[in-house]
């Protein structure tokens, strides 16, 4: 049976607000990239000698528990050092990871990835008649981008039943029904909470939300906010929703724990 939608952020928990109010500044403020995407920012100091394309980055992430910081960073980067009150680490590239191996859960319906609902099932024919039957991960994490129209920080981590229906959001609403959709077409997917470093003028820091998927070579990010032309070195991700039950805003909680950071220097 499908849900009747509720109230824009009724699914919120207050102290899930809370959070994202607290940890973060206003990303109203933004002005390196669309400030309606984002879960809020963190000021970046651009340290680089030149800034060409395909560089490796180097960061310096300022966080309140950089011991917390280096565990979780631990399952994507290779040895993220320390330095002070800060974690470092290098990037060339998204850091594609071979673990956890793919399991049912990572193909499942439920309560948050509900791709099992009338409002997602209706997706099928349209991304079926532009993409065929077989859509890849990148057409569907375009089709995600053009699907919902009203980009705005109103929602409160809407379910993906609901985002198909809406078609309003930020990151995070492209992000769950991204990964809706990669489940739904037999990709074992997640989403991922993180940090996205815009490194247009004015360089600046915002807390993301994306989808990685499993593939041969590893977990590949893909972001339906398409914010910019790939996923690279400039996605740092910091955790995962492990939990998509009904108590799901609480494990976004303990996610977000991960985002006290202060700054970060880029070089």
């Amino acid at each position: 049976m499908g849900r009747s939608e509720p109230p824009a952020g009724s699914r919120s928990l207050p102290a899930a607000a809370l959070l994202l109010l607290t940890v973060f500044a206003a990303a109203e403020s933004a002005t390196g990239a669309d400030s309606k995407l984002f879960i809020g920012e963190i000021a970046v100091e651009d340290a680089r000698a030149t800034a060409r394309p395909g560089q490796t980055l180097h960061y310096t992430i300022m966080h309140d528990d950089p011991e917390r910081l280096k565990s979780r960073l631990t399952g994507w980067v290779a040895d993220p050092g320390s330095s002070g009150d800060g974690v470092t680490i290098s990037l060339d590239a998204y850091p594609v990871t071979q673990t956890p191996e793919a399991n049912s859960r990572h193909l499942a319906s439920t309560f948050l990835i509900d791709y099992t609902e009338p409002s997602i099932q209706g997706l099928r024919k349209h991304i079926e008649i532009r993409y065929g039957p077989h859509p890849a991960p990148a057409e569907l994490e375009q089709f995600v981008y053009e699907h919902i129209k009203d980009k705005n920080l109103a929602r409160g981590f809407d379910v993906a039943s609901i985002v198909a229906r809406s078609r309003a959001g930020d990151c995070s609403e492209h992000a769950v029904l991204l990964t809706a959709l990669l489940r739904m077409y037999g990709y074992p997917a997640r989403t991922v909470l993180g940090i996205f470093v815009s490194l247009q003028e004015p360089v600046m820091g915002y807390g993301h939300a994306w989808t990685e998927y499993r593939s041969k070579a590893g977990w590949i990010g893909v972001d339906g906010t398409r914010i910019d032309d790939s996923v690279g070195a400039h996605y740092i991700p910091l955790g995962v929703i492990r939990d998509e039950s009904i108590a799901y805003q609480l494990a976004i909680v303990g996610v977000l724990h991960n985002l006290s950071i202060a700054r970060i220097t880029v070089e």
